[in-house]
């Protein structure tokens, strides 16, 4: 359950997007989506590419701080990367979220392996490279949701019609708001003591 903490950020945030037109918020109904998935896959372990403003972090962030985990963020952005960061504090998820004001293409190889959720929300032609990147980190059970697949659909298809022909990924489209592509792997019999 999302605290009345992290709840009265979310709601300061939507009031924000009205009058900012570089606030790209998830709709919320989304961030709740991906927050109940998170929880209920126990997800300890969460990567977001596109920060922003970190309303989406908030829901992720939330997860993560429920099950006990952590969350990491990445945008390049260093004005929206403050706003954000004051964001997270005010939430009361400042110990829980790693934000990073950096290039994802760059960073994300960095990252440690065991990924159980990430999160696509950045420069749409760029998505191909971030899964490349992702890819090799994810745990043997884990979730990746793309957003925008509704309003950019014809961009993000070639990478869309890949996750589901891999054949490891129960796909499906979810269109709520700007429509996202949920996928979720589980780990087979004999891959469960590497997931």
């Amino acid at each position: 359950m999302i605290s009345p903490t992290v709840l009265a950020v979310i709601d300061e945030l939507e009031a924000f997007q009205k009058n900012h037109s570089d606030s790209w918020n998830i709709p919320r109904e989304e961030g709740m989506i991906l927050h109940t998935v998170a929880i209920a896959a126990r997800c300890r372990y969460l990567v977001e590419v596109g920060t922003s403003y970190g309303f989406s972090g908030l829901f992720l962030g939330s997860a993560a701080a429920e099950n006990g985990g952590v969350l990491h963020t990445f945008d390049r952005d260093p004005r929206k990367h403050e706003h954000a960061a004051a964001n997270f504090r005010r939430a009361g998820l400042e110990a829980t979220i790693r934000l990073h004001t950096a290039d994802a293409m760059v960073e994300l190889a960095r990252l440690d392996n065991g990924i159980d959720l990430a999160f696509i929300d950045a420069t749409k032609s760029q998505t191909p490279g971030y899964w490349k990147l992702l890819e090799p980190r994810l745990a043997a059970s884990c979730v990746v949701a793309v957003d925008n697949t509704g309003t950019h659909r014809r961009e993000l298809a070639p990478f869309v019609e890949m996750l589901r022909n891999r054949g490891d990924f129960t796909c499906c489209d979810v269109p709520v708001g700007n429509g996202f592509e949920l996928a979720v792997r589980m780990a087979k019999p004999h891959d469960v003591g590497n997931v």
